[in-house]
């Protein structure tokens, strides 16, 4: 109940309606600070829920977030051997954003959810399946925000290249794409 209350308080014109409302009753509530943020669906949750959407979001990716399947999946589909043996090799930001951009291609494909476009390509059943069970587990939620995570850890990576070629100029560099 209070979060519908808090909810419609942060709305336009939602706080000093509250204000007002309050005031008739003999309850001042000071002026809070407005959000510089967009409003998104996200800024309209109270932090309780935040915080509870971000405990289930976690509980979800743990428990139900095919990670094994994906991992087995780009291993058996590496075009040439010697690729898996230099994924050991983690010591450069470039095999991780290697294999975070395949993660990417392959959660693109997942026909249950859709990031703006249908994909032309098809994933195995046992492979859409899995994804399948994670979307509908998540309502849709899950894999659209593993990839923003994975969007936002490729970034990271490329930074993070872009400041190392900085430092150590080379000759070849590349960001992760």
């Amino acid at each position: 109940l209070l979060g519908g209350v808090l909810r419609r308080a942060k709305s336009k014109n939602g706080g000093r309606l509250l204000r007002e409302k309050l005031e008739k009753i003999g309850l001042n509530l000071p002026a809070g600070r407005r959000k510089a943020a967009n409003v998104t669906l996200l800024t309209s949750l109270v932090e309780g829920e935040a915080t509870h959407l971000a405990k289930d979001f976690h509980f979800v990716c743990e428990t139900e977030f095919p990670a094994r399947q994906l991992a087995e999946y780009i291993v058996r589909h590496q075009t040439e051997p010697q690729d898996s043996y230099r994924r050991k090799e983690a010591h450069s930001p470039l095999p991780a954003g290697k294999i975070t951009k395949e993660l990417m291609q392959i959660l693109s494909q997942d026909r249950t959810t859709h990031f703006g476009t249908r994909s032309q390509h098809l994933l195995e059943p046992s492979m859409q399946r899995h994804l399948t069970h994670f979307s509908l587990i998540t309502h849709g939620f899950g894999s659209p925000a593993i990839m923003a995570v994975l969007h936002a850890f490729q970034t990271f990576l490329n930074e993070s290249l872009n400041y190392l070629e900085k430092l150590y100029p080379s000759n070849g560099g590349g960001m992760v794409s």
